[in-house]
């Protein structure tokens, strides 16, 4: 063979081979950009179990009295009896900067949480009620937060021509960020809850709203400048296929309710990508509900337990346990946004709980030290178990990855588990709606988490830390109601029993 025909063919293979290794990063690439799913599997709701007495999962057990108080600024005047009555607050979330960490807005740290007058009412009437607290201010004690009223004077204040907004009854759970410090406008993402009898419609919403220095001087506090809310849309209420939709949303099976989501939307920027993370239920074409839940053995971990789990389970179809497992589909989904807060991609889920859990909650997504950590929080009652320890408890779970905000989330602690608490309404201790607030320089491995308390106040905050992929809860001591950073004021707590 001739020299020149030699190197000819030389670099047609050199071409060749720098064609397939680019089609392949590619190829890789658009994979990734679509997401890859983690499921919390039936073998890691089993192995909780086993965990259920590990101190560092065990939430805190509190009992002074300053930690059991209401928000003494959250009232409203009450024109039935002409007084004034104490608000119940549940659900909150801070006002957080484009990477995540609690915004300084103008001196001032801010929180929003559902409210409602008197008794919580998830079915309507909730409302998104502004707290602010002086950034300057040292003490964290619950008196120091001020309430500042509704985010919207009415319901889908500001929208236009907006079919769902048209239907609201409820304001619930989500997420707000100040996108531009320098200006006087919030980002705020919600769920706009139309649920009333059986129907479930729920819909991710989001606005802009402004809220400007009282009197014209930022030191006399703030005031939401209604008439000129702006924005106000619907951006997402499921597509069917990746994510259930309401109309595809069984009855119940048996006396077991199937549950719908699309709610708690909590807007994540990495660069210039805007994301939104959600809880949901797995559509049609992405692990579906139903008799398929029991054919996969993604859903329940390791291949023995799988055939025998399953087989139980398909030999007891009389059992609430069978009923649970058939409609589970718990997801918590994620989809690219444009820049004007459209939807850009439909993206795989992040989480995924089939024929294990069909309600996740809260999901919060931050960067830490070049790592993704996403946590979550549902009630131990939810799982499609038959174990009585599950019940009366809340917990927390959390993932972390490595390659990425889409690459793949593995779980925390080996299964997931990073909280338990047990939940007795009207008594201290009774927490959830568990909410990660990473720290602003992200050098302490130190994570404050927020709650709420009975359904009427903000709890006391707990304190975990952040080892890589393990986690400690500290369980020795809490902060104040409602701290969203350590000022060194803490009350010694023990262990919760199990």
């Amino acid at each position: 063979m001739k020299k020149g025909h030699q190197i000819r063919i030389g670099l047609a293979l050199v071409i060749l081979m720098l064609f397939v290794g680019l089609f392949k990063i590619n190829s890789d690439k658009n994979k990734n950009t679509m997401g890859q799913t983690t499921y919390f599997t039936r073998s890691d709701m089993k192995s909780i179990q086993n965990d259920l007495k590990n101190n560092n999962f065990q939430a805190p057990e509190f009992n002074q009295k300053e930690l059991l108080k209401n928000i003494p600024s959250a009232t409203v005047y009450d024109e039935s009896t002409g007084n004034n009555v104490a608000l119940s607050v549940w659900d909150s979330w801070p006002v957080t900067d484009r990477n995540g960490a609690v915004a300084n807005y103008h001196g001032y740290r801010l929180v929003i949480a559902l409210t409602a007058k008197g008794e919580r009412n998830d079915n309507g009437g909730s409302r998104l009620g502004l707290f602010a607290q002086k950034y300057s201010e040292k003490s964290n004690n619950i008196a120091t937060w001020q309430y500042l009223g509704n985010i919207f004077n009415t319901f889908g204040e500001g929208s236009h021509n907006d079919s769902y907004l048209r239907r609201i009854n409820s304001e619930w759970s989500g997420s707000t960020t100040l996108m531009n410090p320098d200006d006087t406008t919030l980002r705020v993402f919600y769920t706009n809850s139309m649920v009333t009898g059986e129907d479930q419609s729920q819909a991710l919403t989001t606005a802009k709203i402004f809220l400007e220095p009282k009197n014209g001087s930022w030191s006399q506090g703030l005031e939401i400048n209604h008439s000129k809310t702006t924005d106000h849309k619907t951006v997402f209420v499921g597509d069917g296929k990746i994510y259930q939709t309401v109309s595809q949303t069984s009855k119940k099976l048996n006396q077991t309710q199937d549950s719908f989501a699309m709610r708690d939307p909590h807007l994540v920027i990495d660069g210039d990508k805007y994301y939104l993370i959600f809880e949901g239920n797995t559509g049609s074409k992405y692990g579906f509900q139903g008799i398929s839940n029991f054919n996969n053995k993604m859903y329940f971990g390791q291949e023995s337990f799988f055939q025998k789990d399953r087989n139980r389970l398909l030999n007891n179809k009389n059992t609430t346990e069978y009923d649970k497992a058939f409609l589970a589909n718990a997801s918590l989904g994620k989809i690219e946004l444009n820049h004007d807060f459209t939807v850009k991609k439909v993206m795989k889920p992040v989480v995924a709980a089939n024929a294990t859990i069909d309600i996740l909650e809260r999901p919060n997504l931050f960067k830490y030290r070049g790592k993704w950590y996403f946590f979550t929080c549902f009630w131990g009652d939810s799982l499609a178990s038959s174990d009585d320890r599950f019940k009366n408890k809340t917990y927390m779970f959390g993932y972390v990855s490595e390659d990425g905000i889409n690459g793949k989330y593995k779980p925390l602690n080996g299964n997931g588990l990073v909280l338990r608490s047990n939940t007795k309404k009207g008594e201290a201790n009774f927490t959830y709606s568990y909410l990660v607030v990473p720290p602003k320089d992200g050098k302490s491995d130190k994570f404050v988490i927020t709650s709420f308390e009975d359904d009427k106040s903000f709890a006391p905050s707990f304190v975990l830390k952040i080892n890589d992929d393990k986690t400690k809860l500290i369980n020795r001591y809490v902060l104040d109601q409602g701290a969203l950073y350590d000022n060194g004021n803490h009350y010694k707590t023990s262990p919760q029993d199990n």
